[in-house]
């Protein structure tokens, strides 16, 4: 597998980089004329139609208004995210080309299996625009009703209850070792190849939990497919005000994540700082359009604009925290 992802991210680094040189022969002037004729792209790590997807897709007009120039938003799927994300690393620091770097999922290139290219310094950060809050969830026609009696169940039955991730230390996977330390119970990781697979197998009864984004269960938690037991964040999640947190349930674990968008190091400060108002300015906008709002809220964003320096000091403290963890995911793997 490794072999595998290596050969997948040298095909993207040799066309990545012919792309550059074709890029460098543009260039863009005099910073303060950014933007230009160009358009912009934002280089997505996800498939057409998920969560970040559509989020990005909403918000793309908005910031188009805003630069004055067309905004492109282009899905390269590939390598677990790493495909978009190492042809954002090595793309020209001109500011036409920006991309998704989502927190926490973007630092798997702490674990050396991954063989990223990048790391936090191959990136300029240019602003946070969404944060997902995490939620605990089991089957719905299980026999457990709170996250009491999951954590009973967990201590008599050590390293037996089953936890759905979608690919091994991953963020999921990350989250649900805070879990094993929050509740003082080994659990059994069962890694699956995409969200998709793990929610099926969680609506089918084949793993006993899993963890994941208001998102990721919506839909089956409407229908009853699917309980939460535990929000896993600091207060009620609007619409599961009756789902305690887990810190209410005596448990210290929150989880969520980040959509974050990033330019390639080394862009100038005049561009970043332009692209950063902007990116400001196009989220005030979307969050005085009725229909934007009512999409946020319907599929459980929580938008909203966060600074570069914000950001910035978010995905290093992250990073922090994930060198300690990453080892014990491995372990696991």
């Amino acid at each position: 597998m490794r072999r595998i992802v290596a050969l997948v991210l040298a095909v993207v680094l040799t066309c990545g980089g012919c792309a550059a040189l074709r890029g460098s022969t543009v260039g863009y002037g005099d910073p303060a004329d950014f933007p230009r004729d160009q358009p912009v792209t934002i280089l997505l790590p996800f498939t057409a139609g998920g969560s970040s997807d559509l989020l990005v897709r909403a918000l793309a007009p908005f910031l188009a208004e805003e630069l004055g120039v067309e905004v492109i938003v282009e899905n390269r799927v590939g390598a677990g995210g790493q495909v978009a994300i190492t042809q954002l690393s090595i793309a020209p620091a001109d500011g036409y080309t920006i991309g998704l770097t989502n927190l926490p999922s973007t630092l798997a290139y702490l674990n050396p299996d991954k063989v990223a290219s990048y790391d936090r310094s191959s990136f300029t950060p240019l602003a946070g625009v969404n944060r997902f809050r995490g939620m605990l969830t089991v089957a719905g026609d299980g026999g457990w009703r709170t996250m009491a009696d999951l954590v009973r169940s967990a201590k008599e039955r050590p390293g037996e209850l089953t936890v759905g991730v979608d690919g091994l230390t991953g963020d999921d996977h990350i989250a649900a070792l805070e879990l094993e330390h929050a509740i003082g119970a080994d659990l059994k990781i069962v890694p699956f190849d995409s969200g998709s697979e793990k929610l099926i197998a969680l609506v089918g009864g084949e793993v006993d939990l899993s963890l994941g984004t208001v998102p990721t269960f919506e839909a089956q938690l409407s229908t009853g497919e699917l309980r939460a037991l535990a929000a896993l964040d600091d207060e009620p999640i609007p619409g599961y005000e009756d789902v305690p947190t887990a810190i209410d349930a005596g448990y210290d674990l929150v989880w969520d994540s980040y959509n974050v968008l990033s330019a390639p190091a080394g862009l100038d400060p005049v561009v970043a700082d332009r692209l950063e108002s902007a990116i400001e300015a196009a989220s005030a906008a979307a969050l005085a359009d009725p229909a934007f709002v009512d999409q946020m809220e319907a599929g459980g964003y929580v938008f909203g604009f966060r600074p570069a320096d914000e950001v910035a000091g978010l995905w290093a403290d992250l990073e922090d925290k994930w060198d300690d963890l990453i080892p014990l995911a491995r372990a696991q793997s």
